[in-house]
């Protein structure tokens, strides 16, 4: 593990960092969450910010590791510097809410809160737009100093990435997660899963982690491409069964 870091430190000092950022964050929240009593749609209001902070560290240190390999270094800076700003500033906006006791997802229920939802969107759409380039990037870039089934492992962790995530708009679209009633309620421990109704949270999760579990995948147990081609076909498929699971409003775990 601190050889891992050791090399992260030296690939990407910009995410490094702020992936450590977030955990310190992450950890705070979880003080926070074992002192305070305050709620937000039936859940400790520490809850939400707490796994933000750990999602984000674990997927900015990822994306650290694999846009290494991207030749041009202005533009590894380029999108490092816009994935840092996006990201801080979505967990931000989850902290404050958490603060004022209020939901940040979903809500335009005054001037303010339908100022800091736009300015989330606003981030997550920016954060976005540079997933999608520095994917297309990797597909273009003909060579990696990387073995073929690694390099198309992390090729495919990114684009079921965006394109799975992108999909998560929909909750955008209906201004919640859950389908067939309201948010909050009876959930899942930690995860707040609904298990009343459909959430789409669950498909959302696996497309963010896939970042992460298409390349390791590909790296300790695949050998060739297209082994690592049927892989992430598999893992879209999940996902999608879990998407139409949610939509038809039956939760993963009744």
């Amino acid at each position: 593990m601190l050889e891992f870091f050791s090399e992260l430190n030296k690939r990407n000092k910009l995410l490094f960092w702020f992936g450590f950022f977030n955990i310190i964050s992450g950890f705070i929240c979880l003080g926070l969450l074992i002192s305070s009593h305050q709620t937000i749609l039936g859940v400790n209001a520490w809850s939400k910010p707490l796994k933000y902070y750990f999602s984000t560290a674990i997927t900015v240190w990822s994306i650290g590791w694999m846009i290494y390999h991207l030749h041009s270094k202005s533009v590894r800076a380029i999108c490092s510097f816009l994935i840092t700003i996006a990201l801080l500033a979505e967990t931000s906006i989850v902290t404050l809410q958490s603060v004022r006791g209020v939901p940040s997802h979903f809500n335009d229920s005054d001037p303010f809160n339908l100022m800091l939802h736009s300015l989330l969107l606003l981030m997550i759409l920016m954060f976005s737009l540079v997933m999608i380039y520095v994917t297309i990037s990797l597909f273009m870039q003909k060579k990696m100093p990387i073995s073929q089934h690694y390099t198309w492992g992390i090729r495919l962790g990114m684009l079921v990435f965006v394109v799975f995530t992108l999909a998560g708009g929909y909750m955008y679209r209906i201004m919640k997660h859950t389908v067939g009633g309201e948010d909050g309620g009876a959930g899942l421990p930690f995860v707040n899963w609904s298990t009343q109704f459909g959430d789409l949270r669950v498909a959302h999760f696996l497309a963010v982690h896939a970042l992460q579990v298409i390349p390791l995948v590909s790296y300790y147990f695949l050998e060739k491409k297209r082994q690592v081609i049927r892989f992430s076909i598999l893992y879209s498929i999940l996902i999608i069964v879990l998407y139409v699971l949610a939509l038809m409003k039956i939760p993963l775990v009744p």
